[in-house]
């Protein structure tokens, strides 16, 4: 049976004012878009009919940069995400121990020292709270981590480790202070993640339910690679995602990491038309701001020693290899970087080395610009994933590190949406709550809600742009605009229903209006009560 929804605001996304007052639905398509005297000429009874409820209704939500599944295995870990009290942090790490089997790791996620006063717990914290079991406790960069005296005898890690490439151990005196950076994380949290398919397919069931209480309907996801075997992680989305009674209908677009990327095209691995699609290869040009790895073409302002740049993967060499790599398969690359000198080394690999006819890289983050990259960006076939909430929550600290020069082209959006490149909005959950109406109320206010005050005021985006970061841009990132983004009749039936118009609400407000249905292909799948 057709279902008609109704009783709503409908904005369509074709500009601001173009609003509906229905919408028809056959089989997870949009057949129609009704005005209200549309819904006078039609027989209702013909319909299953579904209240908004004085809603608004848009199309749906797609995050175009998370971690589904890492935010599937963050929601079962201890989460440290927005504590503020060292105590509080310390706690929940000793009554996590208490619950531990022998051998089993203890792994937290979220710490951030900025909002603890600068307090960094260091090994010897964490050998105090849990001492008989390996921890690892994740900085919210995920760049980042803390690790304790177990889990450096585990992988027979003394004093006297050299840095490998692309990654540091933090020393103090000659002595580990359990503080380790970028690859050097991997063998703890290899280790750490000990996921096999059957879990992995538990955390993507929790993670998609997560998310659909945020009106998010698909997400651009990175998590192959980090489990194991990639075939576990792929076979648990075959499993929970799709059309199916017992599947959950969710739109997802898979990255691939470069450690899988040739051995799933050499597999030919398999993905599902309509709700699994592969998508580019996926590799990190540099660190983060938070441990200060961010690569920057000149050292951090508040470094006193003025010689820290932050940290390069790759040079240039092997970064450029990293491209030649995905096009041998004439494939796009998606890169992680944040420094204004990694920026500058990504472009200069895919000038040198350019995407395929009819594809396009991605960038990921690109945090930190000035006007020559901007043009740069702006000539090359390229896509922007941004991260909005890193605007509310680097700024208040990372203005020491880049200083007001720099950082005047920290998230410059305005700047990039008038240089026509592509952007879209993301959250990198679980680095970030994974709601986009707090993306939204970032880009336009440029501030954390109830703060008085912006950054870099110039950079706002208007509202519909806002919202434009996770419909329309989300579509045109994932080259689906023919029948994804907007609500248009032949198009893909997924909508996010809200409590409150955005448009006709204080944008100071923003923050606060929520998710009131979830619908992809025209099914429910998430109402709040």
């Amino acid at each position: 049976m057709k279902k008609l929804f109704k009783n709503g605001t409908v904005y369509t996304m074709n500009h601001s004012e173009d609003t509906y007052a229905g919408v028809i639905v056959d089989n997870g398509i949009i057949e129609a878009v009704l005005s209200q005297e549309d819904l006078k000429g039609i027989n209702q009874n013909n319909f299953e009919v579904i209240d908004l409820n004085g809603g608004t209704m848009l199309p749906g939500f797609v995050e175009t940069h998370i971690h589904v599944m890492g935010t599937g295995v963050w929601l079962s870990s201890v989460i440290l995400n927005g504590e503020t009290n060292i105590e509080n942090v310390k706690e929940k790490i000793k009554q996590k121990a208490k619950t531990l089997e022998a051998g089993e790791w203890l792994v937290a996620e979220g710490y951030d020292e900025n909002l603890l006063n600068g307090i960094r717990l260091d090994k010897s914290d964490l050998d105090e709270l849990c001492k008989d079991h390996p921890v690892i406790i994740k900085r919210v960069c995920r760049h980042a981590a803390i690790v304790n005296s177990k889990a450096l005898e585990v992988i027979n890690i003394q004093d006297d480790v050299e840095n490998p490439d692309g990654g540091s151990y933090e020393k103090r005196n000659g002595q580990l202070t359990g503080w380790v950076y970028d690859t050097a994380m991997e063998p703890f949290e290899e280790l750490a993640s000990n996921e096999d398919e059957q879990s992995l397919t538990k955390h993507l069931e929790r993670a998609i339910d997560y998310l659909y209480q945020f009106g998010i309907t698909g997400s651009h996801t990175e998590d192959l690679g980090y489990y194991e075997d990639y075939k576990d992680v792929l076979n648990a989305y075959k499993t929970v995602v799709g059309d199916k009674d017992n599947q959950r209908p969710f739109r997802v677009r898979l990255l691939r990491h470069f450690s899988v990327y040739e051995q799933m095209m050499d597999e030919q691995a398999t993905f599902v038309d309509g709700w699994l699609e592969p998508d580019a290869m996926k590799f990190y040009a540099d660190g983060a701001f938070g441990g200060s790895t961010a690569l920057m073409k000149e050292p951090y302002s508040n470094d006193p020693t003025g010689e820290n740049y932050g940290l390069a993967i790759y040079t240039q060499e092997a970064l450029n290899e990293k491209v030649k790599l995905a096009r041998n398969y004439d494939g796009a690359i998606a890169v992680h970087m944040i420094g204004d000198k990694a920026c500058e080394m990504v472009l200069d690999a895919i000038e040198k080395y350019p995407a395929p006819k009819g594809l396009r890289d991605r960038l990921i983050h690109i945090s930190t610009l000035n006007e020559t990259l901007l043009n740069r960006v702006s000539k090359l076939p390229v896509i922007c994933d941004v991260q909005p909430q890193f605007i509310t929550s680097d700024f208040p600290w990372v203005q020491e590190k880049v200083g007001n020069e720099r950082a005047r082209y920290l998230y410059p959006f305005k700047s990039m949406l008038d240089l026509g490149i592509i952007i879209g909005g993301g959250s990198d959950a679980p680095i970030e709550t994974p709601n986009p109406m707090l993306g939204v109320h970032a880009a336009v206010n440029r501030q954390s809600y109830g703060e008085d005050g912006a950054y870099f005021i110039e950079e706002a985006l208007s509202i519909f742009d806002a919202i434009s970061l996770y419909t329309t841009q989300a579509s045109e990132i994932a080259q689906t605009t023919d029948r994804t983004g907007k609500i248009k009749s032949g198009y893909e039936a997924d909508f996010t229903v809200l409590d409150k118009d955005p448009f006709k609400t204080n944008p100071k407000e923003l923050a606060n209006i929520q998710a009131t249905k979830t619908i992809v292909n025209g099914k429910i799948v998430y109402e709040r009560v």
